[in-house]
């Protein structure tokens, strides 16, 4: 009947340092447990024991030791655990006297000036394996068979052992009658080494025990100027491989699965200019593409352009641009606008696509919205911030509900690319805003509106800054003027009632061009 000992460390760590190495330079770290220590340690204990019970019989003692030394045991290890990262501390080691000195002004020669007592310190580095404080790792002789009475003092000697290595690494262990059924011999002890083994200090199969040197500390002269005690040799562990660790699939989603908008309202001391708004926006979804970036590649600083094609790929509804940088059709991607008051004041942005968001995405934004959002660089304090309106807000009704009549809520801007005047300087008919806009809504499968502009603003036009592309920046640089156009405020009328929400044109899915209902 082989002999199997249980053991488990209670506040997860195991520490303990390889004999004789220094732990600042030691590769492996002690596991499995050497079996040496545990000889150690049975030996130590049994003091205890002879003093507690009167029970002095060392030839006992020694014969069980023996019996323990004649055959290497093998292990079942835990499969979650891992060498942890080195602690390192100065600790304290002896209170010395230390002198002051200071020159002489007649013979230039130091003299004592005074003296004290300082506490001198050396540094150490704690090695330690981590492991589940409800593991248990087993060791097991397989051709070992005590009798009764070894199996009693074996009982008695583990009982007593509170650590295992060093003194803050406390152990339980016992003797039980076999593995659990779940648990299964993963490393064994080898006298050759292999790649990726361990060394292990343990004795030699059926090589004469030295109790004496069991007995001795390791710089005592049993043991002074020696590499291992006698008759024991480094032998070689293959650790067991860890098994993959899987993500918790919880089925339970954080955020709402059919959200397809997000709602923040927009505070400041003082609100951004009109043609601002779409730096003020485009900066919000800069900052939603970088936190997506660092959720997809794990790196903190990573950007847009530190992600691969297929990454790029899959965020392609918030950025309007496939992996290979070509854009979507049929204007799939995320709008991101503010959204006017009354007073027409921007004290709501807005997040909205035709399908739902994902966890990510929401995540992203959420996070995107912590950060103050400044439309320029000279502006010190001035910044806006975004505070998350719940998920069952309600959209603007100006925004979605069904109407025959729309207005302007941003100005109109016409689509880049599009030649409104002709060389002469006069305007082409098919070209004008008023056309333009009509085409777009036919392409969105809207009904043809009656287009006029209104009158009853300051101006029918006004100047605004569009999203600046890198074409634009770069054309911008070139050119060193300010990227401006002309915005243009429209009312549409429908024949029959039409839902939103309406926004068309440049820039469109950063706010301009956007229609409400008209009051």
């Amino acid at each position: 009947m082989p002999l199997i000992i249980e053991q488990r460390f209670p506040l997860g760590r195991f520490n303990a340092t390889r004999w004789h190495q220094n732990p600042f330079e030691d590769p492996f770290g002690e596991w499995p447990p050497s079996p040496l220590r545990l000889l150690r340690a049975l030996t130590a204990r049994w003091f205890q024991y002879a003093r507690e019970t009167g029970d002095s019989d060392t030839g006992r003692r020694d014969e069980l030791l023996r019996n323990l030394a004649r055959e290497l045991p093998s292990f079942a290890l835990p499969s979650f655990t891992w060498r942890g990262q080195p602690l390192k501390q100065y600790v304290p080691t002896a209170l010395e006297d230390q002198f002051k000195y200071k020159k002489d002004p007649n013979t230039k020669k130091p003299v004592l000036d005074y003296k004290f007592r300082q506490v001198t310190k050396t540094l150490t580095e704690d090695q330690y394996r981590v492991l589940s404080p409800n593991t248990r790792l087993y060791w097991h002789w397989e051709g070992l068979d005590l009798e009764d009475g070894q199996k009693d003092l074996l009982d008695q000697l583990l009982k007593r052992i509170l650590y295992f290595g060093r003194a803050e690494s406390f152990s339980y262990l016992r003797r039980v009658s076999a593995l659990p059924p779940s648990q299964e011999l993963n490393c064994h002890l080898s006298a050759e080494s292999a790649d990726g083994a361990a060394p292990v200090l343990a004795q030699i199969p059926n090589e004469e025990l030295s109790i004496p040197a069991l007995l001795s500390l390791s710089d005592d002269k049993e043991l002074s100027g020696k590499s291992v005690p006698p008759n024991t040799a480094w032998f070689y562990a293959k650790l067991p491989d860890k098994p993959v660790a899987k993500p918790i699939n919880n089925s339970r989603s954080r955020y709402p699965t059919d959200l397809n908008y997000l709602q923040f309202a927009v505070g400041g001391t003082v609100y951004p200019p009109l043609e601002q708004w779409v730096t003020v926006v485009g900066r919000f979804r800069g900052g939603v593409i970088r936190c997506l970036s660092r959720q997809l590649t794990g790196d903190v600083r990573a950007g847009y352009h530190n992600l691969t094609l297929a990454q790029r790929d899959a965020i392609k509804l918030i950025t309007g641009k496939d992996g290979h940088g070509n854009l979507l059709r049929g204007h799939q991607q995320a709008y991101f606008f503010l959204w006017p008051d009354e007073k027409g004041l921007p004290t709501r942005l807005i997040g909205w696509r035709k399908e739902p968001f994902t966890e990510v995405e929401i995540e992203a934004m959420l996070e995107a919205s912590r950060k103050p959002i400044r439309w320029g660089h000279d502006l010190g304090d001035w910044a806006v911030r975004l505070v998350p309106l719940p998920f069952n807000a309600d959209l603007p009704e100006s925004l979605f509900c069904p109407a025959r009549t729309w207005t302007s809520a941003t100005p109109f801007v016409l689509p880049a690319g599009r030649h409104r005047f002709r060389r002469n300087g006069r305007e082409r008919v098919r070209e004008s805003p008023e056309s333009i806009l009509i085409k777009l809504l036919q392409n969105r499968g809207k009904p043809c509106p009656k287009v006029t502009r209104l009158e009853s603003k300051d101006k029918e036009v006004t100047w605004v800054k569009p999203h600046e592309t890198r074409a634009r920046r770069l054309s911008q640089e070139q050119a060193r003027t300010n990227f401006v156009r002309l915005g243009f405020w429209l009312r549409l009328e429908f024949l029959e009632p039409v839902s939103g929400p309406l926004l068309l044109g440049d820039s469109c899915h950063f706010g301009l061009g956007a229609f409400k209902v008209e009051a």
